[in-house]
C-alpha cells in the first residue's frame, strides 16, 4: 500500500424507480421497512431487466439521459446489485473521488484565469457535462472525466448531443487503450488516486494534445517527402509532434481559445483527433497541410422527414394510369396489355410432334431440348 490507497465502499446502493427512492442492500430491509419483504419480491421479479426499475445511482446521476439498468444476485452471503451492461464495471469510491477531484481541478483553473464555472449544469432535455466552462467570446466547454469503459459508439454520441446543445467535449481517460481515443478529441492523464489529483502538483497530459513542427525535405530528412515519395524537395513539410502540458494549462489554453480541436486523416484513412495551438493549425495550413476538420460548421440537428432519397431512374416503376373503379354496367376496358393471345399453344405428348401452328401430330417423334419434334420438324432440319 502507498500513501494515496484508499478504502473500500461500505454501501451497496441501487435506485428504485417504482419507489423513486435509494435501497442500500447492505441493511436487512434496504432501508424501506415499510415495505416488508422487498428483497425477495425484487428477486423473484423475472421480467427483462430494463423493466425491474433498478437503477445505477451513480450513472443516473452523472448521465440521466443514458439509464445504466441493474439486476439483484446473492454471492457467498452478500447481497450485490449488478449493471446489466457487460462493459459498465461495479464503481468504487476511489472512482468516484477521482471524478470529483477532477472536476474540482478543472474548475480551479478555469476560474484562476476568469473563466465562468458550472458544476454539473444541465440542459433544457437532462444533458450536461461534468463542468460546463464559458470561456472566450462565451464559447462554451464542456469538460468530461471518463473513468470507466464507454463504448465508441456511445461517446460518439454523447459528443455529437454535446455539438448539438452548442457544447466542444472535452474528453479526459486515464487509459492508454480507451476506445474513445481519436474517436473524439481526448487528453490523457496518468491513473492517479483522487488525493494525488487535488494537490497542487504537475499533473501532466501523456497524449491527446500536439505541436507544429516544420521539417526540411532534404537529404539528411529521415522522412519522406509528402510531395514526391522518396526524392526530396528541398521545402519544409509541417508535422505534429506530441506536446506534454500541464492539465491547468491547458484547461485555460481551451477556454480562452487558445487551443483548439484538430482532425486530420492518417495514410490508412482513419481519422487523427487531437488538441494544439490554433496558431499552429493556420500555420500547417499556410504550409499545405490538409485537415479533416469539422468543428467549425454549424451543427443543424437532423429533423424526422427532412430527408428526401433519390430514388435511382432505372428502379421507378413504370407509369400506369390511375385505377378506375367499375360499376355495374360499365363496359370492360382493360389498362395494359391483354391477357390473351390467338397463339394456341399445343399440348405436349410422349413420341407425338408438335411443331407447328397448328400441331403435327406426326408419331415416332423423338425428344429434344425444346419438346417431341419428327425428322421433318426437328431443330436444324432443312426448309
Amino acid at each position: 500500500m502507498n500513501e494515496y490507497d484508499g478504502e473500500l465502499p461500505t454501501r451497496n446502493l441501487v435506485f428504485n424507480t417504482d419507489l423513486d427512492r435509494l435501497l442500500d442492500l447492505d441493511r436487512d430491509d434496504l432501508g424501506v421497512p415499510e415495505q416488508p419483504g422487498l428483497w425477495h419480491r425484487l428477486r423473484a421479479d423475472r421480467r427483462p431487466v430494463a423493466q425491474r426499475g433498478l437503477l445505477c445511482p451513480i450513472c443516473r446521476d452523472a448521465r440521466p439521459d443514458q439509464p445504466e439498468w441493474m439486476y439483484l444476485s446473492f454471492r457467498r452471503g452478500r447481497r450485490i446489485a449488478s449493471h446489466h451492461n457487460p462493459h459498465r464495471r461495479a464503481h468504487t469510491a476511489a472512482q468516484d473521488e477521482q471524478r470529483e477531484a477532477y472536476q474540482e481541478r478543472y474548475a480551479r483553473a478555469a476560474e484562476s484565469d476568469g473563466h465562468a464555472v458550472e458544476i454539473g449544469a444541465g440542459t433544457a432535455d437532462g444533458r450536461r457535462p461534468a463542468v460546463l466552462v464559458t470561456g472566450a467570446d462565451g464559447r462554451r466547454f464542456g469538460f468530461e472525466p471518463q473513468l470507466s469503459y464507454v463504448s465508441a459508439q456511445s461517446v460518439r454520441r454523447r459528443n455529437r448531443l454535446a455539438r448539438e446543445d452548442g457544447i466542444t467535449a472535452v474528453w479526459h481517460t486515464v487509459d492508454p487503450n480507451a476506445p474513445l481515443i481519436d474517436q473524439v478529441h481526448w487528453v490523457r492523464t496518468d491513473n492517479l488516486p483522487a488525493r494525488a489529483i487535488r494537490e497542487d502538483r504537475d499533473l501532466l497530459l501523456r497524449g491527446g494534445v500536439r505541436t507544429l513542427r516544420l521539417l526540411k525535405c532534404d537529404r539528411v530528412s529521415p522522412r519522406p517527402c509528402q510531395l514526391r515519395g522518396g526524392a526530396r524537395c528541398g521545402r519544409w513539410h509541417p508535422t505534429w509532434a506530441v506536446l506534454v502540458p500541464r492539465i491547468d494549462d491547458f484547461v485555460r489554453r481551451v477556454a480562452g481559445g487558445v487551443y483548439v480541436p484538430v482532425t486530420q486523416r492518417t495514410r490508412n484513412g482513419g481519422p487523427l483527433r487531437f488538441w494544439a495551438p490554433e496558431a499552429d493549425r493556420r500555420r500547417f495550413l499556410a504550409n499545405g497541410g490538409v485537415l479533416a476538420d469539422r468543428t467549425d460548421r454549424p451543427v443543424i440537428p437532423r429533423q424526422r422527414g427532412a430527408d428526401h432519397p433519390r430514388v435511382p431512374e432505372q428502379r421507378r416503376a413504370p407509369h400506369r394510369p390511375p385505377h378506375r373503379l367499375l360499376l355495374p354496367g360499365d363496359p370492360y376496358d382493360p389498362v395494359g396489355e391483354p391477357l390473351t393471345s390467338d397463339r394456341v399453344i399445343p399440348p405436349v405428348r410422349r413420341e407425338i410432334c408438335s411443331a407447328g401452328r397448328i400441331p403435327c401430330g406426326a408419331p415416332g417423334a423423338r425428344l429434344y431440348p425444346g419438346g417431341w419434334y419428327c425428322d421433318a420438324h426437328r431443330p436444324g432440319a432443312p426448309g
